[in-house]
């Protein structure tokens, strides 16, 4: 008998739990949040256990305005990925793209903490800071790269193009001058400096 009760639970539960999208043309042609939700939750089913995955889904559920969901699935994010500093990347982008500057220095405050040594990690969190005008807290970034790796050439073009897009030249112009002294006969320093500011044309 308390077989039977439990899997009619079951089958009601079954029958009262959302059906998925379909994902077809209709849906993707319909509600831009029914979109990022069901995308990401079809995203999560796939990949319950990707760490990097589950940070992305949780800038879908920030996207569609669910914070309390976001944040849970970043909680969850971290948790399994506690030092990787790509991860924490992504979660502190996420924020910062959708605003939340305190909780995007939180998030990009813990890649210094957990994975200082994560070069990739610290250039991106650089870059994402430069794009958008917070000056100081990229210059920590960055300093903190140079110490690393001093003549990563490559690199500080990245970090000069991303002043660039912030309309900040001086600070630019900085990393670019270290770029090209570091390789003054590479052309591919020349050609990404000159199209830096082909694509920034507002910067004059």
């Amino acid at each position: 008998m308390r077989t039977l009760l439990l899997a009619l639970a079951t089958l009601t539960l079954a029958a009262q739990a959302p059906k998925p999208p379909a994902f077809d043309e209709a849906f993707f042609a319909g509600d831009r949040r029914a979109i990022l939700e069901g995308c990401a939750d079809r995203a999560r089913a796939l990949k319950p256990k990707d760490a990097k995955y589950l940070a992305e889904c949780g800038r879908a559920y920030l996207a569609a305005l669910d914070k309390p969901r976001a944040e849970a699935v970043f909680k969850e994010a971290e948790t399994r990925e506690f030092k990787d500093g790509l991860v924490l990347r992504l979660v502190a982008q996420a924020w910062l793209k959708h605003g939340y500057k305190t909780e995007a220095l939180e998030g990009y405050e813990k890649i210094l903490a957990r994975d200082p040594k994560n070069k990739e990690a610290l250039t991106l969190a650089a870059v994402d800071l430069a794009e958008v005008g917070l000056v100081a807290e990229a210059d920590r970034y960055m300093g903190a790269l140079a110490a690393l790796e001093k003549d990563d050439w490559e690199r500080f073009l990245k970090f000069g193009r991303a002043f660039l897009v912030a309309g900040q030249r001086k600070k630019a112009a900085t990393w670019f001058a270290r770029a090209v002294a570091l390789k003054p006969d590479e052309e591919k320093v020349f050609l990404e400096i000159s199209r830096a500011f082909a694509e920034t044309q507002s910067v004059m």
